[in-house]
């Protein structure tokens, strides 16, 4: 009996040297060595690591939930009215003209169809429509946008009568980062939610209480508040053309390689005529900086458990797990046209056609991206026109910005004889007393400089290695 039983500990033994992967469990993989990583001895973050971290992720959170605030309280406004508008149905689209197979035209019930499903757009069309002309439920949603949709200009307001207002409309929370802001109050009307969306932005571009706290270089919120303006109301004159930028912060996409991330944001063209309205819709993506925010070592796994959070506040870095890319870049991808929308006010109903395209990765053209990010001056790619985006060629290297070889350069390190440290401590070139007549400097021979002849001889016995000494005499 005892000898079966050594036999059975000696197997487990051997079976336990085993690979994990000869009993169907995976190895463990090895740590990718860019990953960010703690000290050993560290005991927690520094206020300063904290801060750093909360002057990015703090603005993107307030003016995020102020954006969806707006959406949400849009689209209730209009299914006050339209229960229909803005759902989605199950089952096959129902064709416009069911007869003819290459139209592809169908029923729609939105009149675009971004990232967030904005009802933007939509609500532009209905405020922009002339009073007289309407009637039913058409009239009685323009009368409540009315007076919703005029917005004051909070960029004139002082910071802290933004700050007060805009403390009315919100509480304070934290985000699951552990980051504090304020989030809108719950049952905001529409009208309250726009206004809170636009104080927002106002608020997040002059805030101050970031300045001496964030990283260097700080975060760019002019340019990332330029992104978010776009999207508030624009009304629109017959015959005229307008268009919106419908930006979400951190919307992502793949538009040119798989694991290529850049930022996402759709332009919406309308045009007018009367009661109809025909709108095209086209991703732009936001270029980024690929090595610092989208970094070769996150994986899927790090979107479903963020292990490596602390880590990052700690080396003060911001990625696509943390946030939007918050500073500008002089280019951006635009795509293909992927929706179109004629929408028809009718006496007792919203009509609207669209037609829906499939979006192709590279289907892109690299342009210059306008510092104000005015949608007017953004094009869609034409495939027959434009010249088609291409990865960067990872053997390529970006030339280096003015200011970033500047502070890479190596400057020499500045030589001062001990004559002249004694001079500027005590007014004196050579050994002897000093004016006080109770000090005594004693200024000792130059050190040969690092790499001059014999400047590796080791100093002899009893001779201080410090630059200068002082002896104090004694008191008479």
């Amino acid at each position: 009996m005892v000898g079966w039983i050594k036999v059975r500990i000696a197997g487990m033994l051997v079976l336990g040297l085993l690979p994990g992967s000869v009993w169907g469990v995976a190895a463990q993989k090895k740590q990718n060595p860019d990953r960010p990583t703690l000290p050993y001895s560290m005991l927690g973050l520094h206020r300063e690591d904290i801060d750093a971290y909360d002057s990015k992720a703090e603005p993107v959170a307030r003016v995020s939930e102020a954006l969806l605030s707006v959406d949400q309280t849009g689209w209730s406004l209009i299914h006050k009215y339209y229960p229909t508008l803005g759902t989605s149905h199950e089952g096959p689209e129902k064709k416009v003209h069911p007869e003819d197979p290459a139209d592809r035209r169908f029923f729609a019930s939105f009149a675009n169809e971004d990232l967030a499903f904005s009802p933007m757009p939509l609500l532009c069309m209905i405020w922009s429509l002339p009073e007289s002309q309407l009637s039913g439920p058409v009239k009685n949603l323009h009368d409540e946008l009315v007076p919703a949709m005029a917005l004051e200009d909070y960029s004139t307001w002082k910071l802290d009568e933004l700050r007060k207002a805009v403390d009315k409309l919100t509480d304070a929370t934290a985000t699951v980062k552990g980051v504090k802001y304020r989030t809108p109050k719950k049952r905001l009307s529409f009208k309250q939610a726009l206004q809170l969306y636009a104080m927002t932005v106002a608020l997040v571009r002059m805030e101050t209480k970031w300045a001496d706290k964030a990283d260097s270089p700080p975060p760019d919120m002019a340019d990332f508040t330029n992104r978010l303006r776009h999207q508030l109301p624009l009304q629109i004159s017959d015959g005229e053309t307008a268009a919106l930028l419908l930006y979400l912060p951190a919307s992502i996409d793949e538009p040119l390689a798989r694991g290529e991330f850049e930022e996402r944001a759709d332009v919406v063209v309308i045009k007018r005529k009367g009661t109809t309205f025909e709108a095209e819709q086209f991703p732009v993506y936001l270029t980024v900086d690929q090595k610092e925010w989208n970094p070769s070592w996150i994986e899927f796994g790090d979107l479903i458990s963020d292990t490596s959070l602390v880590a990052r506040k700690y080396d003060h870095d911001w990625t696509r797990l943390d946030g939007p890319y918050l500073w500008f870049r002089p280019d951006q991808l635009n795509g293909e046209v992927v929706y179109r929308a004629t929408v028809k006010f009718q006496a007792r109903e919203i009509v609207i056609e669209a037609e829906r395209s499939i979006e192709r990765r590279r289907a892109v053209k690299r342009a210059d991206r306008p510092a104000d990010y005015d949608p007017g001056k953004m094009t869609a790619f034409n495939p027959g026109v434009d010249a088609t985006a291409v990865p960067p060629d990872p053997l390529s290297v970006e030339p280096a910005g003015v200011t970033e070889v500047f502070n890479g350069l190596k400057w020499p390190v500045p030589y001062f004889s001990n004559a002249f440290r004694a001079w500027c401590a005590y007014g004196r070139w050579t050994s002897g007393r000093t004016e006080d007549g109770r000090t005594w400097v004693f200024v000792d021979a130059d050190a040969p400089r690092k790499g001059a002849p014999g400047s590796n001889t080791p100093p002899p016995a009893g001779i201080p290695q410090s630059a200068f000494t002082t002896q104090q005499s004694p008191s008479r």
